[in-house]
């Protein structure tokens, strides 16, 4: 008969006993299971990354739908118009910058004129002025005086000549005496404050170009971007992708082979089909790595093992001869059976030395329980 003591590889907590003593199970069954919620977890993570990856290798061995053609262009068009909308607000900030520049230098010309004056130049024209307008007074008074006595002085064109020169000379006068004062304070300060104002609208335009550029740059990033996956749907997958995706695939299928045997490792699993002969553990218990948990035997293949079969009988014996068992169970039976095995190493117990001689038989009873007591009858010539 073929039986095991079997255990699990590592320790921990029985948390699950699925059979019986006396129940028959098949190869590959679990019988007995530690904690292990968190290696199941895993198994089933594994299980649907494997699914994931096989669905995405066969959507890529597919080629991409009309649907996502339709898409993928769809997509292209509105990052164009992103791009578009972007660089047209680059370029809003880009004039209101050159604007307030043209602004700011316009603001800056005119304090200059304004704080420049008066220029000797400016001064000796208005000197010049005041010199020619007084000469003519001189030349109409001149010419007044000569007609003086006439009653009628006051319709003579000298006369009207020597007021109208009298007047550009006034004039020319108050001309100089502006050119000679220059620009008050009160000037000076509002053609400062324009400058400021000018230059804080320089600075605000300024501001808005780094948001501005950025925003032009992602939007062609995701035209780039968009365009290689429009191509990459048109093409086809390659060779790389399809490596790629096969690499996935034999990763997940690790992967999960590996949650697998990370749970076989806390699963007492029958290694045969076959009988439970006894299980020595209880639910809750703490069971170490290798600890004996369950009996299992195939009681379709029973055998019988002698084990006081003394050296000096045994060098008589060899596989083939035929024997009678009996078993103190059944009495009034016996069974013909055969030796197929004789241990090629002894045992000694109780000061004897004693050999195993393995014995089977074509029938036995179905009453027989393993570990029952038999007796063996070998007739030796």
């Amino acid at each position: 008969m073929i039986w095991a003591n079997l255990s699990t590889s590592v320790g921990g907590t029985v948390a699950h006993i699925h059979v019986s003593e006396g129940d028959w199970v098949k190869e590959g069954e679990v019988l007995i299971e530690l904690e292990n919620e968190v290696l199941k977890s895993q198994v089933e993570q594994a299980k649907a990354a494997l699914a994931q990856a096989r669905a995405n290798r066969d959507k890529l061995l597919a080629g991409a739908t009309e649907a996502e053609i339709a898409a993928a262009r769809a997509e292209v068009a509105a990052a164009e118009a992103a791009v578009a909308l972007a660089e047209g607000r680059l370029e809003e900030v880009q004039a209101a910058i050159e604007s307030a520049e043209a602004q700011l230098n316009i603001a800056q010309q005119q304090y200059n004129e304004l704080a420049s004056h008066p220029t000797p130049a400016e001064r000796k024209a208005a000197e010049a002025e005041v010199a020619i307008a007084q000469a003519a007074v001189n030349q109409a008074q001149a010419n007044y005086n000569r007609v003086r006595g006439d009653p009628n002085i006051a319709s003579r064109p000298e006369a009207l000549a020597l007021q109208q020169a009298t007047e550009a000379l006034k004039a020319a006068q108050a001309k100089y005496e502006l050119a000679i004062q220059g620009p008050t304070p009160q000037q000076l300060a509002v053609a400062q404050a324009e400058i400021r104002a000018a230059q804080a609208q320089v600075t605000v335009a300024k501001s808005q170009l780094p948001a501005a550029q950025a925003n032009v740059d992602a939007a062609k990033a995701r035209l780039d971007s968009a365009k290689a996956a429009l191509d990459r749907l048109l093409s086809g997958p390659t060779e790389e992708d399809i490596a790629i995706a096969d690499a996935e695939v034999r990763a997940a299928i690790a992967a999960l082979a590996s949650a697998h045997a990370n749970l076989r490792e806390t699963q007492v699993i029958a290694p045969f089909e076959g009988q439970v002969g006894a299980i020595h553990v209880r639910v809750g218990e703490l069971a170490v790595a290798g600890q004996p948990m369950v009996l299992l035997g195939d009681t379709r293949q029973m055998h019988v093992k002698t084990t006081d079969l003394r050296e000096t009988d045994v060098v008589r014996l060899q596989p083939g001869m035929n024997v009678e068992v009996t078993f103190d169970a059944l009495p009034d039976r016996v069974f013909q059976g055969t030796i197929t095995r004789i241990a090629p190493v002894s045992t000694t117990e109780k000061g004897s030395t004693n050999f195993t001689v393995t014995i089977e038989a074509p029938e036995w009873d179905e009453s027989l329980r393993w570990g029952m007591t038999a007796f063996v009858n070998i007739e030796v010539k």
